[in-house]
């Protein structure tokens, strides 16, 4: 697998680390990187709903339009993009823990052709650049 997988336990119930993850637009709140964050679609979040995130990678501002793929309330969101040839899918998983919530977030990458050479360099780099993603959003839903 292309990509990276961590894990963490929230001294909160599933619903509401389920109400953060499943909306990337309070993402600003817990994550510097993410300097905008907004929902594209009409209606209620689930499968097929867009947002347009912009974020800083590498010292440079970068948009980048992010699908709804999965969403089974307080337990399950996916959400993917496409940047430049590369497809990344974020994969949230939540299980109810003594006192909490486990979550799980797993980050995926593919690509076809000549840029799947580069995926073992990009998930380095989405690592280095989002590996403490999970601890901001512990400390976040913790301390609200």
């Amino acid at each position: 697998m292309n990509g990276f997988e961590f894990s963490e336990h929230i001294a909160r119930p599933p619903e509401e680390v389920f109400a953060v993850i499943s909306d990337p637009t309070r993402a600003t709140a817990f994550l510097d990187n993410i300097t905008e964050s907004r929902k594209l679609t009409e209606g209620p979040i689930g499968v097929g709903t867009t947002f347009r995130e912009t974020r800083v990678v590498s010292g440079k501002e970068a948009s980048a339009d992010l699908l709804v793929t999965a969403h089974e309330p307080n337990s399950h969101v996916g959400i993917s993009t496409e940047a430049e040839g590369i497809t990344v899918l974020y994969d949230y998983r939540l299980t109810p823990e003594s006192e909490g919530t486990r979550i799980t977030w797993t980050c995926s990458l593919g690509a076809r052709g000549l840029r799947r050479m580069m995926l073992p360099m990009v998930a380095a780099i989405m690592k280095k650049e989002d590996g403490d993603h999970l601890q901001r959003l512990k400390i976040h839903i913790e301390s609200s």
